[in-house]
């Protein structure tokens, strides 16, 4: 078939890296990386900001559990970045905890310089709890591609907690696909920094009656660095609950992406989700973009979706200023206190602590 656009550097790579009959192959021929023109990712045009990736890089996984090592499984997947990964990441990673028991597990993923892809899987047991932190970096030149996959028994609970640390000249795609059984719950907070290109995208699907999802995040976007968090909810079973409450912040040149999703089939009835974005503009030169959507089948539900997007109020950065703050510091504190509530939403003491220390020392480093 005769491709429809010129390739770039990076899609002549990842064309001669996978199989000639893999039918990602032709979706990558007919259509490119993910671009603009592409409403899912029309904030964040992977095809226009990926430069030569030309060399193989690796993502390294880095923690003091045992994973086990198994065959990546080829499934079809209506998302092209991971479809990518199921096809060219290498042996994928496990980790399973059983029913009614308990675990904490931390991981460092890490990726090098080149092209990389992997796919982690993990999957908890009926009435298991997991905490799980995970830390994402990316080095100059990286285009790292990772899919994550979890499976929540019935009434298992998830506590998921994400750093994503600053990679200005990298290319990070992190896409979670989160399944909920009945009574299931999953806690995740994000705190994301950027980098030439982040993609951080949730897919969550409530499988069953009685699910809960509590998806919160905050990010915090220095010059250059281009963070989007990508969220898609489909409710198929009664009684559901979505909670979502992103805050952000970006500085002058700086670029957020929130897109949110709440679809309700006709079946899941007495559904309630609410989801909230607030953003602060810390110059004039800074960019946030928004898309919330709610797509709703069912008739006895209480769905709901709101966004706001503002600045600094200099009345306050006055008053502030004149009880002996600096306008910097003034300016620090203000963004910490408007930026604390999704974060301070972590179950975990320990977890939150952390994170509420990293959001802390971004702001100093950054003022």
């Amino acid at each position: 078939m005769t491709k429809l656009m010129t390739a770039t550097p990076l899609e002549m790579a990842l064309l001669k890296d996978l199989p000639r009959q893999d039918p990602v192959r032709q979706r990558l021929l007919d259509h490119g990386m993910p671009h603009r023109r592409v409403e899912e990712w029309k904030y964040s045009d992977l095809r226009r900001l990926s430069g030569p990736v030309e060399s193989q890089g690796k993502i390294s996984v880095k923690s003091a559990r045992t994973l086990m090592s198994v065959p990546v499984a080829q499934k079809h997947s209506p998302s092209f970045m991971a479809a990518l990964a199921l096809s060219l990441g290498d042996e994928g990673l496990a980790f399973a905890v059983a029913a009614e028991a308990q675990e904490t597990l931390s991981l460092e993923l890490s990726a090098t310089a080149g092209r990389a892809h992997k796919v982690l899987r993990f999957e908890l047991g009926k009435g298991a709890k997991l905490t799980l932190h995970e830390i994402y970096r990316a080095h100059a030149g990286a285009f790292a591609n990772i899919l994550i996959q979890i499976v929540l028994g019935e009434g298992a609970e998830l506590i998921r907690v994400i750093e994503q640390d600053d990679a200005p000249d990298a290319l990070l795609v992190v896409t979670s696909d989160i399944e909920l059984s009945p009574k299931a719950r999953l806690h995740q907070t994000t705190l994301g920094a950027g980098a030439k290109l982040a993609r951080l995208e949730t897919h969550v699907t409530h499988q069953g009656e009685g699910a809960e999802a509590d998806i919160n995040g905050a990010y915090l976007i220095a010059a250059e660095r281009h963070l989007d968090q990508t969220t898609f909810v489909r409710h198929c079973g009664p009684h559901g609950v979505t909670r979502e409450i992103f805050k952000g912040a970006a500085r002058a040149h700086g670029k957020g992406v929130f897109q949110g999703k709440i679809l309700v089939e006709q079946g899941a009835q007495k559904t309630d989700a609410q989801m909230q974005h607030r953003a602060m503009l810390l110059d004039e030169r800074a960019e946030i973009d928004v898309k919330p959507e709610l797509e709703i089948y069912a008739d006895d539900v209480a769905c709901a979706h709101g966004n706001a997007m503002g600045h600094l109020d200099e009345d306050v950065l006055f008053y502030m200023r004149q009880r002996g703050l600096s306008e910097a510091e003034a300016r620090t504190l203000l963004t910490e206190s408007f930026l604390l509530d999704p974060l301070e939403r972590i179950p975990d003491e320990a977890l939150r602590t952390r994170l509420l220390g990293q959001l802390q020392t971004r702001l100093r480093g950054q003022s």
